[in-house]
């Protein structure tokens, strides 16, 4: 499920500022917006921070259209009268669903998906195998989908990966957060840029193009530094001034 604006970005300050080396204050973190972030720093006082993620706009749109599956599950199911509720959360109770979808199946196909998924089950109640697409009807968005039971506990669970190619980190991102007289802050202000999940330093001069757009543009900014992170794998790969 897709976690609210402020939540998300609260969650990945957590992980980047320790691994800037950064101790923040325990309870200390405000979310003015803007800034993203405002906190206190164990030995440095006030710290502003603001966020950007070079993921590209491909990727980010894929996976948030993956991680929209649960959320079209509950939807579909509210359209079913309460009787009908109450027996596919039977029904599914021990179901692990392993479902392709398409990558730009947003939540509105999956929804209409996932109807006709819980359809056929509440007329082939207790299947566990392939689910042959033309028994529910060939849904946009949809290119399998697999029934298996007894391994899950509080279910419906689901695998839905989304597969997709590595993209180049977005340096235009970073390019418009040190835009001159873009922000302004009455106190330290400092850039944390992270790929979530196309990896900054993956293709060759990846991350060469983030630090030459960094060094050039941070001098006529309102930040003192930029950190460039990647947050899949845990790690600060590039900060400026060093």
């Amino acid at each position: 499920m897709r976690l609210p604006k402020r939540e998300r970005e609260r969650g990945v300050f957590e992980v980047l500022a320790p691994l800037a080396g950064l101790h923040v204050v325990p309870g200390s973190i405000l979310q003015p917006d803007p800034p993203d972030i405002v906190c206190e720093v164990v030995g440095h006082g006030s710290l502003a921070v603001e966020l950007v993620a070079l993921d590209a706009p491909e990727t980010r749109s894929r996976l948030d259209n993956m991680l929209t599956t649960e959320e079209a599950w509950g939807r579909a199911l509210a359209t079913w009268p309460a009787d009908n509720q109450a027996r596919l959360l039977a029904e599914t109770a021990d179901v692990f669903f392993s479902i392709g979808f398409g990558n730009q199946a947003g939540l509105r196909d999956r929804t209409k998906a996932l109807r006709a998924l819980q359809d056929f089950l509440l007329h082939n109640p207790g299947h566990s195998s392939v689910v042959p697409l033309s028994a529910i009807g060939r849904p946009p968005g949809i290119n399998s989908a697999t029934i298996h039971r007894g391994h899950v506990t509080h279910g419906p669970r689901f695998s839905h990966f989304s597969a997709g190619r590595w993209l180049p980190p977005q340096v235009s991102k970073v390019e418009q957060k040190l835009r001159p007289s873009r922000y302004k802050s009455d106190i330290p202000l400092e850039l944390f840029a992270y790929a979530i999940h196309d990896e900054p330093d993956l293709g060759l001069d990846s991350l060469e193009q983030l630090q030459k757009a960094i060094v050039e543009l941070l001098p006529g900014s309102a930040f003192r530094r930029a950190h460039v992170f990647d947050f899949g794998l845990r790690r600060h790969l590039y900060s400026h001034p060093a």
